[in-house]
């Protein structure tokens, strides 16, 4: 893809930068005004267990949003008749997503295990967290395996994410199918956080 911005040549891991703002942005927003007015016109109950489980609940949302839209500009440059034509902007909805997600849903998942798990628990709070976040490193590796073997054709590296240029592999898919993946965990999220609050 085009990496020049006016004239100058950009690189393209620059464009996390812009999730680390977005991030610091938002936590900021939230911590000054959204806790202060959920805290004034909720219950207890609610601002204590229901708040963070809908905040982690639409960080996995855009969580969504960002791997859809991945989808969608890997499909756009699969299509271009030279990449290199578009620009790598393209790819910012992605990073702003991903942003979006990381400080709604670890932030909230945090909260919620620190006000809800019992006194003598509450120092792993945050470790709970991590041990989340490095399972799903683990899945996820996992899952490009399986895939990638899944997807091969007669024993050929010809699968969705075999060969070392783009345009032999077929990201546009894999990123279709993990946003597929993410909508059915997204569902099996809202049951679990509904059945908590019923309980």
């Amino acid at each position: 893809m085009n990496t020049k911005i006016m004239g100058v040549k950009i690189a393209p891991a620059s464009l996390y930068a812009v999730a680390i703002v977005i991030q610091f942005v938002v936590l900021v927003m939230y911590n000054r005004f959204i806790v202060p007015f959920m805290q004034r016109y909720t219950s207890s109950r609610y601002y204590s267990s229901t708040s963070h489980l809908v905040r982690a609940g639409v960080g996995f949302v855009f969580a969504m949003l960002g791997t859809g839209v991945a989808a969608l500009v890997e499909r756009k440059r699969r299509m271009a008749e030279d990449p290199k034509d578009l620009s790598f902007l393209w790819s910012l909805p992605q990073f702003i997503c991903v942003g979006l997600m990381e400080i709604l849903s670890f932030v909230g998942l945090m909260e919620f295990f620190s006000n809800q798990l019992p006194v003598r628990l509450k120092p792993l709070s945050s470790s709970m967290v991590f041990c989340i976040v490095g399972t799903a490193i683990w899945l996820d590796g996992a899952l490009v395996v399986i895939i990638g073997r899944v997807t091969r054709h007669g024993g050929k590296d010809n699968g969705w994410l075999d060969g070392m240029g783009f345009e032999s592999t077929r990201l546009d898919l894999f990123y279709a199918f993990l946003t597929a993946l993410e909508f059915l965990s997204f569902l099996i999220f809202v049951f679990c956080g509904r059945r908590y609050l019923l309980r």
